[in-house]
């Protein structure tokens, strides 16, 4: 059987093989922590390849399913993978919750099945899978048991989640997805076939500009209620959270960016980033956007039902 080192050395590889818009297994977090989290990173990116490089989705979903097997004999014992013998490490260690685990592979899952969504809420569920878990392993490895952190992480990620989705509109048509709610797409009075290719009139710029406003109130009430969480975790964990949030929403912001057309990917240079580390961890950051779009009225609604999604549970657990 692969030795534990040799496992969690495999793991701090593949974090290092792979480009990620935000820190994994940052040299911010604790060092004791560090190969814990490039174990849960090793599973979750080995998985996501899974999905998106096999071209025949009845062998995606066969390789999944295998994925996930491993994963439950992992839960109860080491197993003989690179990967899995440090996973079942943490997991013995730290007693996460396997079902958290598993939700990224249903939403993995999910990708090859279901390639289109109707509303927003449809893409909250969706981000339940896919992106909830991460930010909820973060804290719980670091020691974090509380529901309503767990709530403003959710809106982080979520948020996260759909930003990526507003900058990768071009990108996700070419492998048959659009994330774009069909919904939203009906209100700024864009069909689907306009996501093809790039369309040069005046008023698709518009249209899209329209689209691109209602995106970044709805996701910037997510932001919004996410925005207590790293003052409210501290310390080192904080800071890390901290610069994510602050990612995600230069991520935002230039994904709404009027000068950009909506089927080209936001050039995210080293100086944005750089950028990004001095931005207010306030809500200026995303009051300064919000003010400027046209039809407050509506704005401001939109704004209200991103921020309604987790801010409840966020409150009431206190």
């Amino acid at each position: 059987m692969i030795t534990l080192e040799d496992s969690y050395r495999f793991c701090a590889q593949a974090v290092e093989r792979h480009y990620e818009n935000f820190p994994v297994a940052s040299r911010l977090l604790p060092p004791e922590t560090r190969p814990s989290i490039a174990a849960l990173y090793a599973f979750a990116r080995a998985a996501d390849d899974f999905a998106d490089e096999e071209p025949e989705t009845e062998k995606a979903l066969e390789l999944l399913a295998g994925w996930r097997t491993l994963l439950y004999q992992a839960s109860e014992g080491p197993v003989d993978h690179p990967v899995f013998r440090a996973l079942s490490d943490v997991m013995a260690r730290t007693k996460v919750p396997v079902e958290w685990l598993d939700n990224l592979i249903r939403a993995f899952e999910r990708d090859r099945v279901i390639v289109r969504h109707q509303t927003f809420e449809d893409l909250i569920f969706y981000s339940t899978l896919s992106a909830n878990p991460v930010g909820r392993l973060l804290l719980w490895i670091h020691g974090f048991r509380s529901e309503s952190l767990f709530a403003r992480s959710d809106a982080i990620c979520t948020a996260l989640q759909l930003a990526n989705f507003w900058q990768d509109v071009a990108v996700d048509w070419k492998k048959g997805r659009i994330y774009i709610p069909l919904e939203e797409l009906k209100v700024a009075g864009i069909p689907e076939s306009a996501l093809e290719g790039p369309v040069n009139t005046e008023e698709f710029r518009m249209r899209a500009q329209c689209l691109k406003n209602r995106l970044f109130a709805y996701t910037a009430g997510l932001f919004s209620t996410g925005l207590p969480l790293p003052k409210a975790v501290g310390g080192r964990v904080g800071i890390e959270l901290s610069l994510v949030w602050k990612g995600g929403v230069t991520i935002l912001r230039k994904g709404w960016d009027p000068a950009r057309p909506l089927l080209e990917r936001p050039l995210l240079t080293k100086g944005s980033w750089l950028k990004a580390l001095f931005l207010p961890l306030s809500q200026k950051s995303l009051d300064r956007t919000l003010s400027s779009l046209p039809d407050k009225p509506e704005m401001d609604r939109l704004f209200a039902r991103g921020r309604a999604v987790y801010e409840g549970k966020a409150t009431e657990c206190l």
